[in-house]
């Protein structure tokens, strides 16, 4: 519900149904009065008909009384009181009132009928008929009724206000508009979604990654985004690919001096005295951090160089044994020890040597920090498909930011710390490039007691 796509989807499904319903509803009330209207004269014409009819057959026979009895009878329900309050009158053919209480009304209306202002039958006013009729003797009179008209006949319930195919209707533009509604915003969020992958393919090494712009409109934001992404991971690529390089090459030119160094170093030992010998040793350590420094240097751009190496099947609890009985031996001569809990039958598709130096660098790692007397535990066991290796001490640990920060090259908790302990800063760094180019992960984490673990998880080979 928080992704840009579902929010534009909803807004516009909302603003589109919102819409539709107040177009519907103006259009729907514009056309209601007209029907109102046509429906009223339809009701009166009807109700006028109705009546004319009603009126000429009592005319006829009140005539016809009026001539036989001479008495004019009235109309039946048009006591006080009848259901639809109607009430007829029987004129002469001058407009001469021959029935009892007319309404002044009704005699003015005979009267316009008699002059020739209205022609019979028809409506002298809206609440008064009149018609012309004929005795038996063929003396014509006029018979005129006063009355309101009804109200109009209510529509079927199923019927109003709305047609009878509406809720079919609005199922069918609900269903339309959510689909054109979903096209229209998976449309607008693409180029959101292709910035998103390759940035995550940038933050996993991919410097390659680029976002697909061809043929775009010129001046969109998002293309305009797109094009600067492009713009920036171009540039990263040439900077990464020139410090690496530099690295590369700076290794390399060092090797020579190095190796110089030590000549001059043999030689220096046989031509001087021996209170020489302190500090001719002291340069020789140093050549040596010198030399495995640059090794290390060497062996990290080769991994990250992409470099073929040699793949075989390799048993990861006896590879994970071998180096923890090494580490043992080291660690014992600080009054510190190393324990393996060994999971049999792991094998992981890689280069065995490789492997090994990553083991090695992870674990000589947890001896050096951890705390004396205490013990390194190493645990190998299965999860899920994969062989999952743990390294835990009981040193100070990592502060929490800067857990991931611990895998990249030269990185240093506390300068002080590493320098003493001999620690160069690239050893976790090839351990972790080495277990990415294998296929798995690393991570680390603080445990609650005290020290740090170290978790590798390395794909198997196949087996189950």
């Amino acid at each position: 519900m928080r992704t840009m796509f579902v929010k534009l989807f909803l807004w516009f499904w909302l603003a589109t149904l919102l819409s539709g319903i107040v177009f519907f509803l103006l259009a729907f009330n514009l056309r209601l009065a007209p029907m109102h209207e046509e429906r009223m004269r339809h009701f009166e014409a009807e109700h006028n008909r109705t009546l004319t009819q009603a009126l000429t057959l009592y005319g006829h026979t009140a005539a016809a009384v009026r001539e036989r009895e001479g008495t004019t009878p009235a109309l039946p329900g048009a006591e006080p009181g009848a259901p639809n309050g109607a009430k007829a009158y029987l004129f002469s053919g001058d407009g001469t009132a021959l029935s009892q209480g007319v309404a002044p009304q009704v005699s003015d209306a005979v009267r316009r009928t008699v002059s020739g202002a209205v022609d019979a039958p028809g409506r002298a006013r809206r609440d008064v008929v009149v018609v012309k009729v004929f005795g038996p003797s063929g003396k014509h009179y006029f018979a005129a009724m006063q009355t309101a008209p009804g109200p109009p006949p209510r529509e079927p319930l199923g019927h109003f206000p709305f047609p009878p195919d509406f809720w079919l209707q609005m199922l069918i533009t609900f269903v339309v508009s959510g689909l054109v509604c979903y096209g229209l915003s998976w449309r607008i969020t693409a180029p959101v979604r292709r910035l998103r992958s390759a940035v995550q393919a940038l933050a996993l090494g991919d410097l390659a990654t680029r976002v697909n712009v061809s043929g775009a409109v010129v001046g969109d934001e998002l293309t305009d985004l797109g094009r600067d992404f492009n713009l920036m991971a171009v540039r990263i690529e040439k900077l990464v690919t020139a410090h690496k390089q530099l690295v590369r090459d700076v290794s390399h030119e060092l090797r020579s001096p190095l190796a110089r160094l030590n000549v001059a170093l043999g030689i220096a030992r046989k031509q001087s005295p021996a209170s020489a010998e302190p500090a001719l040793d002291r340069i020789e350590l140093e050549g040596e951090r010198l030399n495995q420094l640059i090794g290390e240097l060497l062996t990290l751009s080769q991994l990250e160089g992409g470099a073929a190496w040699e793949r075989s099947e390799v048993d990861l609890s006896e590879l994970a044994d071998e180096v923890a009985r090494d580490a043992d031996f080291e660690a014992s001569a600080s009054n510190r020890s190393v324990v393996f809990q060994p999971s049999p039958g792991l094998v992981v598709q890689g280069n065995r040597e490789m492997l090994r130096r990553a083991l090695e660098n992870v674990m000589r790692n947890a001896v050096r920090y951890t705390a004396e007397g205490s013990v390194v535990e190493v645990n190998l066991e299965r999860v899920a498909g994969q062989g999952v290796l743990r390294v835990r001490d009981y040193g100070p640990g990592v502060p929490e930011a800067q857990l991931m920060d611990i895998f990249r090259p030269f990185y240093r908790v506390e300068q002080a710390r590493d320098r003493e302990s001999g620690g160069t800063g690239i050893g976790l760094a090839i351990f972790e490039k080495t277990v990415t180019l294998h296929g798995g992960a690393v991570s680390a984490r603080n445990l609650p007691e005290a020290g740090l673990e170290v978790e590798i998880r390395l794909p198997l080979a196949g087996r189950r």
